[in-house]
């Protein structure tokens, strides 16, 4: 823990897209960790700054991830992966968590603004079960597709796939470098 600072950067320079997925991957490391400061320091307010780049990353950057992994990843590879590889169970699982966290997140947004505009929960152990079930659940989420699907990727994609991964990914940095202006 101990880097509720700044997030790491967003990967810009990065050509290979399953580096970019992991890149992303520390940066949710990073949100998980801030989530867990803000749990541990309840019923406390939360600096403005910090609940900005918390609420961006929970609003824009999960979801924009979730959708590069499920439009480009997952279906590259389940184009490409051996039947003994048995991904498909495991994209309907991932896929089935990514949904739930972003629905999630909506809750969690509306927490995290109330602590930024300086408003202490009514129920500060709810609202500290409710953040710490949130990056708990995340970090294996994020665990699991480091040791399981970015390998499998990295062995299974043809430089064809990663090719259209990395443009289908910065396609998606350029619409939500759109949204930050």
């Amino acid at each position: 823990m101990g880097r509720a600072d700044s997030p790491p950067p967003l990967a810009r320079s990065i050509d290979n897209p399953l580096d970019i997925l992991a890149h992303e991957h520390v940066r949710q490391e990073w949100l998980c960790d801030v989530l867990e400061t803000i749990a541990d320091g309840l019923p406390g307010t939360l600096e403005c700054a910090l609940a900005g780049m918390v609420i961006d990353a929970l609003r824009i950057d999960l979801p924009l991830h979730h959708k590069d992994e499920e439009d480009g990843l997952f279906p590259l590879l389940c184009q490409r992966a051996a039947p003994e590889d048995n991904i498909d169970a495991v994209i309907r699982q991932l896929c089935r968590e990514h949904l739930a966290d972003d629905t999630y997140c909506d809750d969690l947004i509306d927490v995290l603004q109330a602590l930024a505009d300086g408003q202490p929960p009514r129920n500060p152990e709810m609202a500290g079960y409710m953040i710490r079930g949130f990056f708990e659940s995340y970090r294996r989420h994020i665990a699991f597709e480091n040791m399981v699907v970015l390998p499998l990727a990295r062995a299974r994609l043809t430089p064809e796939d990663l090719s259209e991964l990395l443009e289908r990914i910065r396609k998606g940095r350029r619409r939500l470098a759109g949204l930050r202006i």
